[in-house]
């Protein structure tokens, strides 16, 4: 027999995939988990437990609903709940220091009229179909089904809901048939009149280019020439019109609003003499006044007909368009409209906002985020808009968009980046180019970016993958992320959410409610997988963060549906932040739709009603309470406490992979072993029970109580080392394992057995 004494001393790989249950040589076995809920696995290598999940509030009618968030600064954020036709609020009221459904007065929340239904919030595979990105005080939101809208912080307690409209384009491709296209007057509403059947109801809404059919019969400026008022003139192609007779100066007219002279001078005033009347001065100069680049647009407001529609006039339409007699064949509907199909995603990249749909992507002018003119009076300059579209072998619709070094693009079939072709200067409609990435293919599902790398989800919604760029080798690169723990995602991820503090972790929702988190930090090499399991029957549909309001972390808040009483109800919540050095013990917070009671010492906690005919956990002035029900809202607590924690139990687990630490003969894998003592190192941990974790097999109370704590008091948590004898006699396994089902604080730092291999 040879005897061991294995040291467990960093937990930071996360639950591993059964797949790897054989590999004990692997440097990252050692630091796994065969099985790990409601622990989160930390850079510096312990297993902290998670806080529990405390309750907010319901969801308008119980209803489905898509959280939000709205990040106006570091100390002011919100939640907002997207349901069937509406939009409400969730902040934190700095008077009374509790997170709420924001009201513009008492029981009366904040909520606005919104176009988006149940069914426009999600996709049917349970992915987000509505896509949104934030500048300031403006929220973008984007959707295949709807034109784009910009939800506006009009003050900290009112918002706006508004229509997005876009100015100067993007436009489709310029018409190249014989149809012919002519407007009613050149400003204000107008008349749209097609030779042939053009407008379907999708383009009320959408915008609509018109130029002059042939600029050529309009003559060009010349210097020294005689003018008429009233005549037109081309020069640096745009369009003039003269207020005055006389002839043209030196001075090219360039101008792009008002009216300018053209140079020159005047010949003088001729007094009267004898049979010879008087003449005033003669101008040579023209005075020039801007009308058009040969190219105005509209937008469309009803269509009549197939051939005729009614239009609102956005930038002033060429005379050479006006009239049955002036119809042009030089139109063009926008990209974005209900016939054509509107932005499906939305980003913020190099002071330019982009929109992406179908397999195209379309970036504002630089600086200016409503305008998407191609060009600035006929001239193409580097801040104007952007069309791209993205080149493959497959015809795949865009999934998303993320900034990063480049705007990264997600196709259902590959992925792209979108930057400068020269480095020496800004992006601009001369000076880009779209990069295949690699052909993994993406879902949509909007990915996370953490320092350089972005993680995105493959198509399959199976394999979640971190792309970054390699500097030396000019290119992306991409790496899975669940190579490890394959197992974790099985039933597909819907949602994503990367909260920075302050353990670095992605948060995911599973096709089938499960919440999984993953501790990523490239810095440390640290990526592990970790579930976890809601308390009750909870089912998380939905998950935003947010800046926490106190400023210490990152808060995820979430969606979960429950039954209770025989009734789906769903429950906004939000996660609590561990226990930590300098809290009150009584302050401890791990029960899952929880509420806190705080004030004179009473047996009696009411307002649960939320939790009705639940079997809840309590934790009573910091001491765990035998669990109770909740019966007409209350629960009734054997002794009266002025501090009370309850909800619903949460227990966390973790048990190890297989130990290895070598027989006399080679591995001790498959060999019968035995684990007679454990020295079980902790942090701030109030209880907990320690065995093999297996079905069947003995756990023991880890008993952390000390002698001097007075009777009637709860004990301190426990910082140190605990030395106790293994519940477990012979197996061929040799797990260790650990878990907490009172309502208390763990932080499992190290397991040191000693063991024996036959």
């Amino acid at each position: 027999m040879s005897r061991a004494s294995p040291m467990l001393e960093n937990f930071n790989t996360g639950e591993l995939s059964p797949m790897l249950a054989g590999r004990v040589g692997f440097e990252k076995y050692p630091n796994g988990a065969s099985l790990l809920r409601n622990f989160i696995p930390t850079t510096q290598g312990p297993h902290v437990r998670r806080a529990g999940f405390r309750y907010v509030g319901s969801t308008k009618g119980y209803s489905k609903v898509l959280l939000v968030p709205f990040e106006y600064s570091a100390s002011q954020a919100y939640v907002l709940e997207f349901g069937h036709l509406y939009v409400r609020f969730y902040t934190w009221d700095s008077v009374t220091k509790v997170r709420g459904t924001l009201e513009s007065s008492p029981g009366v929340p904040v909520e606005l009229v919104t176009p988006y239904t149940l069914a426009d919030l999600y996709n049917t595979d349970g992915t987000p179909r509505l896509r949104f990105t934030q500048s300031a005080d403006f929220l973008y939101l984007a959707h295949s089904g709807h034109p784009v809208r910009v939800l506006r912080r009009v003050t900290a307690t009112s918002f706006a809901l508004d229509l997005f409209e876009p100015k100067g384009g993007p436009w489709a491709t310029l018409n190249d048939s014989a149809t012919t296209v002519y407007a009613s007057a050149q400003e204000f509403s107008v008349t749209l009149q097609a030779s042939s059947g053009i407008f379907v109801a999708g383009h009320v809404g959408a915008l609509m280019l018109l130029e002059s059919k042939d600029v050529g019969t309009i003559k060009a400026w010349e210097v020294g020439q005689p003018i008429t008022a009233g005549d037109r003139r081309r020069s640096d192609g745009k369009t003039y019109e003269a207020l005055n007779t006389g002839k043209t100066g030196t001075n090219r007219p360039v101008h792009t609003e008002g009216a300018q002279f053209d140079g020159g001078e005047a010949q003088p005033a001729v007094p009267a003499s004898e049979g010879v009347a008087a003449r005033e001065a003669i101008p040579v100069s023209v005075q020039w006044a801007y009308r058009d680049p040969g190219y105005g647009y509209v937008r469309i407001t009803a269509v009549i007909s197939a051939t005729q529609a009614s239009a609102e006039v956005i930038d002033r339409l060429p005379v050479d368009v006006v009239g049955i007699n002036k119809a042009t064949t030089r139109w063009a509907f926008g990209e974005w409209s209900g016939a054509n199909g509107w932005p499906s995603d939305v980003a913020f990249f190099r002071e330019r906002l982009w929109f992406g749909s179908r397999q195209k992507v379309w970036g504002s002018v630089a600086g200016d985020f409503n305008d998407f003119s191609p060009k600035a009076f006929g001239e193409v300059t580097p801040d104007m808009g952007i069309t791209i579209t993205l080149v493959s072998g497959k015809n795949n619709d865009l999934q998303w968009l993320a900034a990063d070094k480049d705007l990264i693009a997600g196709t259902a079939g590959a992925e792209f980046a979108i930057g400068e072709l020269t480095n020496g200067e800004p992006i601009g409609p001369n000076n880009r180019r779209s990069r295949l990435m690699s052909e993994f293919g993406s879902r949509g599902i909007p990915p996370v970016k953490n320092a350089d790398s972005v993680m995105f989800v493959q198509r399959s919604g199976l394999k979640a993958r971190e792309t970054f760029y390699d500097f030396s080798g000019d290119g992306y690169r991409s790496a899975d992320l669940t190579v490890l723990a394959d197992h974790v995602t099985q039933s597909g991820i819907t949602q994503m959410v990367y909260a920075p503090d302050p353990d670095q972790v992605v948060w995911c929702v599973r096709n089938d409610g499960q919440l999984l988190g993953f501790t990523w930090n490239n810095e440390q090499n640290v990526r592990g997988w970790h579930p976890h399991a809601i308390g009750g029957d909870g089912v998380v549909e939905s998950i935003a963060t947010i800046p926490a309001a106190e400023g210490d972390r990152s808060e995820l808040w979430a969606v979960v549906r429950r039954t209770i009483g025989g009734q789906v109800r769903r429950y906004v919540e939000y996660l609590e932040r561990p226990w930590r050095i300098g809290d009150a013990q009584a302050d401890q917070f791990y029960v899952d739709s929880g509420l806190t009671y705080r004030g004179a010492a009473t047996q009696t906690i009411s307002g649960l009603d939320h939790l009705e005919g639940c079997t809840v956990s309590v934790l009573s002035d910091g001491a765990p309470h035998p669990d109770v029900v909740v019966s007409g809202g209350d629960i009734t607590l054997q002794r009266a406490a002025s501090v009370v924690q309850v909800g619903l139990p949460c227990p966390a687990r973790y048990r190890s992979m297989r130990l290895e630490a070598g027989g006399s003969d080679g591995v001790a894998q498959g060999k019968t072993k035995r684990i007679h003592e454990m020295t079980i190192r902790l942090l701030n941990t109030g209880g907990g029970r320690y065995g093999p974790l297996l079905p069947g097999r003995q756990m023991d109370s880890l008993l952390l109580r000390p002698g001097s704590a007075p009777m009637g008091q709860p004990a301190p948590l426990f910082t140190g080392d605990k030395t106790v004898t293994w519940p477990q006699g012979y197996d061929k396994d040799a797990y260790v394992g650990f878990e907490v089902e009172q309502p208390v604080a763990a932080t499992l730092v190290a397991f040191m057995p000693k063991m024996v291999t036959a």
